[in-house]
């Protein structure tokens, strides 16, 4: 047997390629009958080479295809036309897959076809990742829309609010202003976003009584890990406002900080409402103070006997007008109070005193109350200096509060207690009492001017509500805090903290 021709060797070699092709081939006659195919197409169809030839290429129809998309396939190449598209085909074992197939009609010199060569390739795997891809895009552009209405509604809503906003960056640079903002201080979104706040100053300068310390307390609050603050500025243009303003640091649902959040508000009215509140108090006030001087001078003369001697029930009668006198003047004397701490003309005495001596004779003025309930009242002051520089009528007022707070919220045969701790440079002083106690309703507003709890056995007690707000005042304006702690029926612990003089 002699060697090949080179025309031999090729075509072998052609076949080869085509049987160890990674795509399915299958060549067959005009009507589909299948005559030859290669290995892929064993793999892709189930169907081994000799149980497919001579059968039709029809045995592949999964019946998810329409009758014209097949009508249409045989149209193009029964016309000696090339058909490209992608079908569901079924496997031997009844399993569906998505393949491309590619028909080529081959025809003879006289343009008759006698023969189709189908190239066929499994694209189910990318047809998944296909859908897969655009079932992510629909849900992405989902989210996307609903973040953009989110965020349409959330401008809309924020652009119809009286206060202005402000979103800073973490770097101090504008992101975002409301319509607020700008009618605030005649500025405009498009000229703000993106440049620094420093780069406002000459702007502000105009707008604000001192407006490099209020942007230096903006700029320095991104160095803070909480930068909430709360503070009031004057603006005087384009109009004169009293405004509040309020800072907080924005996190994300991750965690990660946004940036800085600035709130104006403007309270010219709130601050005007108070002005007159005050001024109308201290007008009332005053006036009544003086018949209530001359009620509890009378009322005295006549329980001293200075008008002849008086029945039991005169002296009954005259002990009412004399409680309710004593009431009504510490009311008066209360409300003073609050209307000079509100206006800022409240003048305080300021020397050093030791606060251990004060405490002792707040409890020995009060003594002879306690005894009169049957209540153990104990004083354990211990420590070294307690020197504190403050004005002592206004703490003697703040102790004396407390004291008699304890003393009429605590039952019959109940124990209070006065203790101190020195700290470094503070001294505390704590007031505990077995009182009725407070609930955590009324805990969150007890420092609430004229607040009276909802419960019969405090209402019935009585007092004005601002003995608590008057003291909290009082005690910050030394410099110094007071807290509290209770739990109901078993009674609360006031304690005050002072700075030592050092």
């Amino acid at each position: 047997m002699g060697d090949a021709s080179p025309n031999e060797d090729i075509q072998l070699l052609q076949v080869s390629a085509l049987k160890m092709a990674a795509l399915a081939i299958v060549i067959t006659g005009p009507k589909g009958t299948i005559l030859w195919a290669n290995r892929a197409f064993t793999k892709l169809s189930g169907y081994p080479l000799e149980e497919a030839v001579g059968r039709n290429m029809s045995i592949l129809k999964s019946g998810v295809m329409p009758p014209y998309f097949y009508e249409g396939m045989w149209s193009t190449i029964s016309s000696g036309e090339v058909w490209i598209d992608e079908l569901v085909n079924r496997r031997k074992d009844g399993s569906h897959y998505v393949e491309e197939m590619t028909i080529t009609p081959i025809q003879d010199e006289k343009g008759v076809i006698h023969h189709y060569i189908a190239f066929k390739q499994d694209i189910s795997s990318r047809r998944n990742i296909v859908e897969e891809l655009r079932q992510n895009l629909k849900v992405q552009e989902e989210r996307y829309n609903a973040l953009e209405r989110a965020r349409s509604e959330t401008r809309a809503v924020l652009d119809a609010t009286s206060e202005a906003f402000l979103l800073l960056s973490m770097d101090s640079k504008f992101m975002w202003v409301n319509r607020a903002f700008e009618r605030f201080f005649a500025v405009i979104e498009e000229d703000l976003i993106g440049r620094d706040l420093k780069e406002m100053l000459p702007h502000f300068g105009r707008v604000f009584d001192n407006p490099s310390g209020l942007l230096s307390r903006l700029i320095e609050a991104s160095n803070y890990e909480d930068p909430s603050s709360r503070e009031n500025v004057v603006q005087r243009w384009p109009r004169i406002r009293n405004i509040e303003v309020y800072s907080t640091l924005v996190r994300n649902d991750l965690d990660e900080e946004l940036g800085i959040l600035c709130v104006f508000r403007d309270v010219s009215r709130e601050r005007e409402v108070e002005r007159m509140q005050s001024e109308f108090v201290a007008l009332v006030s005053h006036e009544l103070r003086t018949p209530l001087t001359s009620i509890e001078g009378y009322v005295d003369m006549l329980l001293d006997g200075d008008a002849g001697g008086l029945n039991k029930l005169q002296l009954d009668f005259l002990n009412v007008v004399k409680r309710n006198s004593d009431r009504l003047t510490t009311l008066v004397s209360d409300l003073l109070d609050v209307s000079r701490i509100e206006s800022g003309s409240i003048k305080l005495r300021w020397e050093t005193f030791d606060i251990k001596d004060l405490i002792k004779d707040v409890v020995g003025n009060l003594r002879s109350q306690f005894e009169a309930k049957g209540q153990r009242l104990s004083v354990d002051l211990r420590g070294g200096g307690s020197n504190v520089s403050g004005d002592v009528g206004r703490i003697t007022q703040v102790f004396t509060n407390l004291l008699t707070n304890a003393n009429k919220y605590t039952p019959e045969g109940g124990a209070v207690r006065v203790s101190s701790r020195r700290g470094d440079r503070r001294i505390e002083i704590s007031i505990a009492d077995t009182g009725i106690g407070l609930s955590s309703e009324d805990q969150a507003r007890l420092f609430t001017k004229f607040f009276r709890s909802d419960d019969p056995s405090i209402r019935a007690i009585g007092g004005s509500g601002l003995g608590l707000w008057l003291s909290r005042s009082l005690v910050e304006m030394h410099g110094g805090e007071i807290s509290f702690t209770s739990e109901v029926g078993k009674g609360s612990t006031f304690t005050v903290r002072l700075p030592l003089e050092t």
